[in-house]
């Protein structure tokens, strides 16, 4: 469990980090659209997770070739990107009345929450992280002290708690 939690953790700041550079590149600007205080976007950690589930435990039950399960796995990040797109925003939305982004501004799109182009690429995004840089983040948190896990899982969680109280 302490391995999925960090994962979230790591890809939820790298989350972070690719939503900034975003801004930066469309709008100009380094503009924080963060809803919770830390440096994290749980809504990418939540669909890399989704993608890592997935390819450790759905991808080895079935007898297909590599290029097939890759296929697959690439299929596989782009739903689940738009599923934790459509669930956060829609379901943010009902809980606040916020209104989080809005695709139909900037992209030909009938929903706000969830677009193809801008989704597909996100999708992407996840499965070359979960193929191709997962395996040296899964080596490197084996080793991860358990104080250190403890301490990041308290922050977030006291981060999520402050953060329902005050949009609530």
């Amino acid at each position: 469990m302490k391995r999925y939690f960090l994962y979230l953790l790591i890809y939820s700041i790298g989350g972070f980090v690719l939503e900034r550079i975003i801004n930066l590149i469309f709008l100009g600007y380094w503009w924080d659209n963060s809803v919770l205080y830390g440096p994290y976007q749980p809504l990418y950690g939540s669909g890399v997770m989704l993608t890592v589930l997935f390819m450790e435990f759905a991808l080895p039950r079935l007898a297909w070739s590599p290029r097939a399960k890759d296929a697959l796995l690439l299929v596989a990040a782009i739903l689940f990107t738009g599923a934790v797109e459509a669930t956060t925003g829609y379901g943010y939305e009902a809980l606040t009345g916020i209104h989080l982004w809005d695709y139909g501004q900037t992209f030909p799109c009938r929903l706000e929450y969830v677009c193809v182009l801008p989704t597909s690429l996100f999708g992407f995004l996840s499965f070359l992280v979960v193929k191709y840089l997962h395996p040296l983040i899964k080596r490197y948190l084996d080793n991860l002290d358990n104080r250190v896990a403890l301490t990041l899982a308290v922050i977030f969680t006291v981060d999520v708690i402050v953060t329902l109280i005050v949009v609530l």
